[in-house]
């Protein structure tokens, strides 16, 4: 059996915590409620306790989107969709909550592969700068709660 290294390993806890917390409520596993909470509590101590003790890169989620788009809080438009990200510079991660993250370490052709995608951004926050070195780049597959594929690593 292949040996996860830090990363690996604190991103497998945090899928088998989503799974834990959103599984039973969607009905994909039916799991009784006492065993799901302590499972919660532990993953998420062990998250933590992993990030802060081993430096861990950090995990964003959003969505790739042109830095022209983000800078007014939305993805870019699905009318003339190439015509406006080939006009772009560069591409960011844009959040939930419309805040969004200067990308570095990644080339400009494979954000651009993944514009409007859901993403996972793995990497080291620069908060003075508020970009993301990024490490690697996992991208939804399918609907839903959904699957995550690796598709770049540094």
């Amino acid at each position: 059996m292949a040996q996860l290294d830090d990363l690996e390993l604190a991103v497998y806890s945090i899928k088998v915590y989503a799974l834990f917390t959103f599984a039973p409520t969607l009905g994909i596993a039916k799991m009784p409620t006492p065993f799901v909470i302590p499972i919660k509590k532990i993953l998420a101590a062990f998250i933590l306790f992993s990030v802060s003790l081993n430096g861990l890169a950090d995990a964003f989620v959003g969505q790739i989107s042109g830095a022209d788009c983000a800078e007014h809080g939305h993805l870019c438009p699905l009318e003339k969709f190439e015509q406006h990200i080939s006009g772009e510079k560069h591409f960011v991660l844009l959040t939930g909550n419309k805040q969004f993250f200067n990308l570095s370490g990644i080339s400009r052709d494979i954000l651009l592969r993944y514009v409007s995608k859901r993403v996972i951004v793995i990497g080291e926050l620069d908060k003075q700068t508020n970009q993301v070195n990024v490490s690697e780049l996992q991208v939804q597959q399918g609907e839903g709660l959904g699957h995550y594929e690796s598709v770049w690593q540094q």
